[in-house]
């Protein structure tokens, strides 16, 4: 009786963290191979919500990594474009980078044939990241130099879909104020 207790306690914890890390919110090159620095991954925020608050985080890793988590997470069937993970990773970027990479684009196109189908599929892509820095310039007291590797998850119903290739970004974070902020980044 004990170990059934105990078996079920693990597959009730298993489904709880695999349905809060589904639940609505967040190039490669080759040339650099990031190992991941961080422990855990923090979920994005549901999108459209402020219910709960994290603390702001301290250290060029943390910004790093929550800011492309909530990049590159995304809701085909409700946002805009890719744009709109920027546009909700805004608070960790500087105000110049944040104009920038939110600026109302018009794309003559229109969405990726991908997207589309990601829409009609109301699936959700899923972004799990690491960051290293492998041959980054060594840091500063307001300077810090990252590369991030995203791997994004498409999840349609309950079925996950690896999304090939991963990305790459490299980072420029600034600190100001006793805040680290992304000050600048490349594909």
């Amino acid at each position: 009786m004990r170990k059934t207790s105990i078996v079920l306690i693990v597959i009730i914890a298993a489904v709880a963290v695999l349905l809060y890390s589904c639940r609505g919110d967040g190039n490669p090159s080759g040339n650099a191979t990031p190992q991941s620095t961080t422990t855990a991954p923090t979920p994005a925020p549901e999108m459209g919500t402020s219910a709960f608050q994290r603390p702001e985080p301290t250290s060029p890793e943390e910004v790093a990594r929550r800011a492309m988590t909530v990049t590159f997470t995304w809701a085909p069937a409700t946002d805009e474009s890719p744009t709109s993970g920027f546009r909700r990773a805004t608070q960790w970027f500087t105000p110049a980078l944040a104009a920038r990479l939110t600026s109302d684009v018009r794309y003559e196109r229109g969405p990726s044939l991908q997207w589309q189908q990601w829409s009609n599929d109301n699936a959700r892509v899923i972004a799990d990241v690491a960051i290293g820095c492998s041959g980054c310039p060594p840091d500063t007291d307001t300077t810090a130099h990252r590369v991030a590797t995203i791997t994004q998850t498409a999840v349609i119903g309950d079925t996950p879909h690896p999304v090939e290739p991963e990305i790459t970004v490299w980072l420029t974070l600034t600190e100001a104020d006793g805040r680290w902020l992304i000050d600048n980044l490349t594909y």
